[in-house]
């Protein structure tokens, strides 16, 4: 890593010093006089953009209250650059950030940034224009921000933040914020787009065209002092299968070879012979050896995503300087999936087998379990409803309040234990589903960037409180066809309450320099914990019952902040240090659930608070028409929570072959990085644009009391490298074509390290990606139309599940 700091660090010293030019016109930004910059209201310290009027007219300028925390903007002209379909493909060219998008609209994408990986659940917020998506509920998979409550074609800006370091964030921001600006008209203005997507996608027993397609439409108008503005978002689309199922034989403490098949056993055909990234027997995930052959059978079919958003946005202005906002939302989402066998007999007949008799394949058993082959059906609905107040209160005393509430209207997943074409089908199946699940949020903040009449002095304070809660309720059907919830055979939830008080003083003590400090202080709470599991047999009568409600809890924690700047001329340094506490989400306390196939998901309602201690050193020189960047961090985390998938073999349960997902603590993790970005458009006055930001990182579990063995070794899911490039070329003021190659390197899913970066299911590879893209606008740019490819080189790279292959766009949009 010292090499790493050493050699990044002269590399951006003789960057900076040879991009400044020899001869520049002087702007009106550098001509102001320090005094002047700190009155101007369009320049502030969190980003190196003068703000302006935005596209729906409305000045845009970033949060005053932040600045102590490095931060990008992403503008609509940039997401205009790569294929974004989705929300979360606005961002995936910022510097650290990672969203694990199996397919598009996957509505299971959680977002990493830095030192938090993706399924570290609740360390990154996400913010829809001051209301909460990020999911305080859930984590690993299901951890995902509510993606789907923002169109793509209603983004202004997105404002991406790295670490905690202001007090108006809590420790859910140990990843970093993420903040979409959307758009409100001041005129009447109608917008439509339509986009095709199409994916051939080959790996072992599928071979398809994936097709998809997204509609977006909107009307805003303005009435007075009223803008109003509704959206449609239709997104369907056809995703790879999710999961491949496989025969090994897992005995002993490391498994062990394919057993022979003598010739007695019926020959089967359409199987895959590959090895097992992960450790299975007795040792798995506790150092024993990965890489053991595996004969896969089938897999868990194509996902079939339709995803539905009706939104309605108001603004009233109640003065020329304060607004009143709101927002409603309702979203419908249907995913769907049946599993489907690779394995076929002499007469080309599919086998589906039992889960105990063996096949001969290729002079090997496999043992097909036929439960990994049933379908699934959810079907999701949510409403999202928020208002706000933001603006000049009176004198130089601003705020930005909000109430937001987020609440799952249904929930339910019919799951069925065989496929319907099995012959021992007998509609047995299981239904999930959710009882109650949401959350509320109110957040208020005031600012005043001339506390107690002086210019040299701002000051933020502000209170916030978040309530979540889920319950959910598995049962055993005799005939989910009809979708019967004949026992209970699950239900677990809780919830969580989160008080918070912030306060944040910054003194521009110096020119050039400024100091600010900043604490906050919360309360949390975990209550109404529900647990009941009750043993169902074969017909899913109950044989047993097992009651283990967790006792409530509270705990409360004090987080101080400090950050010291230096700007001078086209130069900026910063650093900033910070403590903050994450603490344990609803879903990590509480969810406990298990799945058809044998996998399960077990809670832990005693985990502790992650405690973290965060650095960052922030260097850069602005040129004109962009900058240079190199932030240097270091992250502390004790009591870190993480989700280890351990093999049921190594736990005594069946099938030995899948996993159990269990949650705890790990006693000290320790992460430096450097994060390093070169953004330039109109590349010596060319018409290049050019942006290039790379992340390393090194992160080592320092103690663990709970297993000794994994200290010393890499924290899962961190990659020690990622980067991205991203050139576009203008020709003429009309037409674009850009290109960009994103890259991750190798990382390790197991606390152990034991796990190997093999282009199988359960694997976490590394991955490269080279995406197209061009787009012609043409009627005063009120119209365009862009083609795409993403992936042009059909790398097939795995995070746990296969990721998209070769994808082609085509879009269509125009503004009335």
């Amino acid at each position: 890593m010292k090499k790493y700091l050493l050699l990044l660090g002269i590399t951006y010293l003789g960057c900076g010093v040879a991009a400044e030019p020899t001869k520049t016109k002087k702007t009106d930004k550098q001509s102001q006089t320090k005094s002047d910059k700190q009155n101007d209201s369009s320049i502030t310290l969190s980003d190196i953009v003068v703000s302006g009027e935005s596209e729906d007219g409305r000045p845009e300028t970033p949060s005053k209250t932040d600045f102590a925390t490095p931060s990008t903007k992403v503008t609509k002209k940039d997401i205009e650059k790569t294929n974004a379909v989705t929300t979360s493909d606005s961002i995936k060219y910022e510097s650290g950030v990672f969203v694990r998008q199996r397919y598009i609209g996957d509505p299971n994408a959680p977002v990493g940034m830095r030192g938090s990986n993706p399924y570290q659940g609740g360390r990154v917020m996400v913010f829809m224009d001051g209301m909460p998506i990020w999911n305080s509920l859930q984590y690993t998979f299901n951890g995902s921000p509510r993606w789907g409550l923002i169109g793509p074609g209603e983004i202004k800006s997105v404002d991406v933040l790295s670490g905690p370091f202001s007090a108006e964030y809590s420790g859910n921001a140990m990843g970093g914020v993420i903040n979409f600006n959307t758009l409100m008209p001041q005129k009447r203005e109608v917008y439509t787009e339509a986009t095709y997507m199409l994916q051939p996608y080959q790996y072992q027993g599928t071979n398809t065209n994936l097709q998809g397609f997204k509609t977006f439409g909107s009307y805003g108008d303005k009435f007075g002092d009223l803008s109003t503005y509704f959206s449609y978002n239709h997104l369907e689309n056809e995703g790879q299968p999710m999961t491949t199922y496989g025969s090994s034989n897992s005995a002993g403490a490391n498994g062990g070879p394919l057993l022979a098949a003598g010739n007695n056993l019926t020959r089967v055909n359409g199987a895959y012979l590959e090895q097992n990234p992960k450790a299975i027997g007795s040792q798995a995930n506790q150092g024993g050896y990965a890489g053991q052959p595996r004969i896969s059978y089938g897999d868990s079919g194509i996902t079939k995503s339709v995803d539905d958003l009706f939104k309605w946005k108001g603004a009233y202005a109640i003065n020329s300087k304060l607004d009143a906002l709101f927002t409603t939302a309702f979203e419908n989402l249907d995913v769907t999936s049946t599993g489907q066998t690779y394995l076929t007999n002499a007469a080309g007949a599919p086998i589906y087998g039992n889960g105990t008799t063996a096949y001969n394949f290729n002079g090997l058993q496999v043992v097909p379990a036929n439960n990994s082959f049933g379908t699934s059906q959810q079907n999701r609905q949510t409403l999202t409803m928020g208002g706000g107040l933001k603006g000049n209160l009176f004198g130089n005393w601003n705020t930005n309040t909000n109430i937001s509430f987020f609440d799952v209207l249904n929930d339910k997943t019919i799951s069925s234990t065989l496929n319907p074409n099995d012959p021992l089908n007998r509609n047995r199946g299981q239904i999930t589903n959710v009882d109650s699940m949401g959350w509320v949020n109110i957040s208020t903040k005031f600012d005043n960037q001339e506390f107690l009449g002086r210019k040299d002095l701002s000051f933020a304070t502000g209170y916030e409180y978040q309530h979540s809660k889920m319950f959910t309720t598995q049962y055993g059907s005799n005939n989910y066809t009809t979708t019967e919830q004949t026992n209970v055979s699950l239900k677990s939830g809780g919830a969580t309450d989160t008080h918070g008080l912030f306060g944040q003083l910054s003194w521009r003590f110096l020119e050039s320099w400024d100091a600010t400090v900043g604490t906050r202080l919360e309360r949390w709470n975990m209550s109404d914990g529900v647990y009941t599991a009750n043993t169902l047999n074969g017909n899913n009568a109950i044989t047993a019952t097992a009651n283990n409600a967790p006792a409530d809890r509270q705990t409360s924690a004090f987080s101080p902040k400090f950050s010291l700047g230096f700007e001078p001329g086209r130069w900026k340094f910063r650093y900033s240090v910070a403590k903050a506490y994450r603490f344990p989400l609803a879903g990590e306390l509480f969810d406990n659930s298990n799945s058809l196939t044998g996998s399960s998901i077990v809670g832990n309602a005693s985990l502790k608070p992650e405690d973290g201690t965060h650095h960052n050193l922030l260097g850069e020189y602005a040129f004109d028409n962009g900058y240079i960047r190199l932030n240097l961090f270091h992250e502390n985390i004790r009591n870190a929570i993480y989700s280890s998938f351990i093999s049921n073999s190594a736990l005594g349960k069946v099938p030995a072959g899948n996993y159990t997902s269990a949650v705890s603590n790990i006693g000290e993790v320790e992460i430096n990085g450097i994060d390093f970005t070169i953004n330039q458009n109109q590349v010596f006055d060319s018409n290049f644009d050019v942006k290039l930001d790379t992340t390393i990182l090194d992160s080592k579990i320092l103690q663990n009391d709970n297993d000794r063995n994994f200290v010393g070794k890499d924290f899962p899911l961190l990659p020690d490298y990622r980067a991205n490039l991203l050139t576009t070329y203008h020709y003429g003021k009309d037409w674009d074509f850009s290109v960009g190659t994103r890259y991750q390197g190798r990382m390790f899913s197991q606390l152990d390290n034991k796990d190997l970066q093999l282009p199988y299911y359960a694997a976490f590879t590394e991955s490269v990606y080279v995406d197209l893209k061009t787009t012609y606008h043409f009627n005063d740019k009120k119209g365009h139309v862009s083609a795409g490819i993403d992936n042009i080189n059909d790398y097939q790279a795995f995070f746990n599940h296969p990721l998209p292959q070769r994808t082609f766009f085509m879009q269509v949009g125009y503004k009335f």
